[in-house]
């Protein structure tokens, strides 16, 4: 596994583990200007999301595990890692085929896209 791949999966952990806390800092940092995420409730804008993460609450309960990724290099400054993602909150657990566009920038890896399909 190459540096690039584990930096992004180790990001794509972070990001995993602040939506648990409904952490807003972190989408405001690492999510693009022009993010979008994509899933049964539509395609939302960065704005949408970081407003969602601010007066949401956290469930610490959560916990939500990245399963069989795989990354894959879109050019030198782009990668998309894919993955089946399952989430657990007490006796329940949840499963999703998700991917992750991201765009490498000056202030390092910004996500682009996120899209989850529930299995």
């Amino acid at each position: 596994m190459s540096e690039q791949d584990k930096t992004l999966l180790d990001l794509e952990q972070r990001m995993l583990d602040a939506d648990a806390a409904y952490d807003e800092a972190f989408f405001e940092e690492y999510c693009a200007e022009d993010f979008v995420a994509m899933g049964g409730y539509g395609v939302v804008p960065r704005q949408q999301v970081i407003e969602m993460y601010a007066k949401g609450t956290a469930n610490p309960d959560r916990r939500s595990r990245v399963n069989d990724p795989v990354v894959k290099a879109l050019g030198e400054d782009g990668a998309v890692v894919v993955y089946r993602l399952t989430s657990t909150t007490g006796g329940e657990t949840s499963s999703w085929h998700a991917s992750t566009v991201y765009r490498h920038t000056p202030e390092g890896w910004r996500v682009v896209l996120i899209h989850q399909t529930p299995i």
